[in-house]
């Protein structure tokens, strides 16, 4: 009887580690000692031949004097009663010199090391739409939770991509373009408007700009993906409740709060932008109203995308560098 309870267990644990079933679950907490003994730890990419290829190659510029405009933006998107438990955030920020709204505000974001060479780099974004302040929200939740525990995954988090957007509690930009419909597809051209009009009933909410990557925060972003160069990329929006896998085919971990749906990618989305076109796999989390377990999730998603990346096959520095906000051709 204790033997075979033993092998019951032997088999039950080799089972959580088999990131493709569909019941597989792996924390992202590598230990629980403070996330901030890893801040300057070694790059896991570093690990291969071809991973160290793939630093990071643009300087961040000095935003000593950015911590009150991160504050206020923070202010904007978090709710009353976690406001303070967050702002944290803002003593850590770095940036990008090409990330500035289109109205000069500056989009700022974090880095969280990891000393294991398994981990892979996981970019995560929010509030690519300004009136959805919850994505930005729990993308701050995953930034702080960062700082304070030791992770696998080596994590840029930009929680607040869209501060015009939110200023005017508006989903587009100061101009009027849906960052989501902008990214510079190998389709944009021919189909992006087309799309817009036929499909979209030239909503104004979804217009795809006048040309591809024609928006600054949309640069800031491709600026970001060329300079992080992620294995695998998280988009935090609302409100549709679910999550939306743009990757290679594999079965999905459960997850209690939220359920794997395919809504589809379209001509100037990130889905269709980093996994079509680059192979680089993209999570889109859809939030409701309310928030979510945030910290499951975040556990669930660092395995996920370890297996998601192995998948989709190991990228070169030079994937990253086709990545371009000026030839939607690659």
């Amino acid at each position: 009887m204790i033997r075979n309870r033993l092998n019951m267990t032997a088999l039950a644990f080799a089972h959580t580690l088999a990131l493709t079933s569909s019941s597989a679950v792996l924390a992202e907490i590598a230990t629980p000692e403070a996330g901030a003994a890893t801040a300057n730890a070694p790059d896991p990419k570093s690990e291969n031949k071809a991973d160290a290829e793939a630093k990071p190659s643009e300087a961040a510029v000095n935003v000593a004097s950015e911590k009150g405009t991160c504050l206020e933006t923070l202010e904007g998107t978090v709710r009353a009663n976690h406001k303070g438990r967050l702002a944290p955030f803002c003593d850590r920020i770095q940036r990008l010199p090409v990330c500035q709204s289109t109205e000069g505000r500056p989009i700022h974001h974090a880095d969280s090391s990891s000393v294991d060479s398994r981990g892979k780099r996981i970019l995560v974004l929010g509030l690519i739409h300004g009136d959805e302040p919850l994505a930005g929200e729990m993308a701050l939740e995953w930034a702080e939770r960062l700082n304070k525990i030791s992770h696998r995954n080596f994590w840029r988090v930009v929680p607040m991509l869209n501060p015009d957007g939110l200023k005017r509690k508006t989903r587009m930009n100061a101009r009027g373009v849906d960052l989501n419909r902008n990214f510079p597809t190998k389709d944009w051209l021919e189909e992006a408007h087309g799309f817009w009009k036929k499909v979209g009933k030239q909503d104004p909410r979804r217009y795809p700009g006048e040309a591809a990557a024609s928006e600054a925060e949309t640069k800031c972003i491709i600026a970001q993906i060329r300079d992080f160069k992620p294995d695998f990329i998280v988009s935090v929006h609302t409100p549709y409740k679910v999550l939306d896998f743009d990757g290679p085919r594999m079965s999905f971990p459960r997850y209690k709060d939220l359920p794997w749906r395919a809504l589809g990618n379209f001509p100037g989305s990130l889905g269709r932008f980093m996994w079509r076109d680059f192979q680089v796999p993209v999570l889109t989390v859809e939030l409701g109203n309310t928030m979510i377990d945030a910290a499951q999730l975040q556990d669930i998603v660092g395995s996920f995308a370890i297996e998601a990346s192995r998948r989709s096959g190991q990228k070169t520095a030079a994937v990253y560098e086709k990545v371009s906000a000026n030839d939607p051709e690659h």
